[in-house]
């Protein structure tokens, strides 16, 4: 079963979101399949974002449990929260 990752931008995107957005698809697309990727930006992820309790953005939930909010966290960071969600690291 996949590990869902959702991140959340502002529209139109800060820097950060920017690099959040980029950092996500590089390593979902590395993982292929193993990584359910789902972006919003602007208004079209604000549902979610309230349904998560978060506050800011960029941000990234992983499993619906599992978030990284105001900040774009490393590559390491990013696959340890993977990690706790589930995936398995290559």
């Amino acid at each position: 079963m996949p590990v869902k990752m959702e991140v959340f931008s502002g529209n139109p995107p800060c820097p950060g979101c920017l690099e959040m957005i980029k950092l996500c698809e590089a390593v979902a697309g590395e993982y292929g399949g193993e990584i359910d990727f789902k972006k919003y930006v602007g208004e079209e992820g604000l549902e979610k974002f309230n349904e998560y309790n978060m506050f800011c953005v960029p941000a990234v939930v992983i499993n619906g449990y599992i978030k990284i909010e105001g900040v774009v966290p490393t590559r390491f960071t990013l696959l340890n929260a993977l990690r706790e969600g589930g995936l398995c690291l290559k």
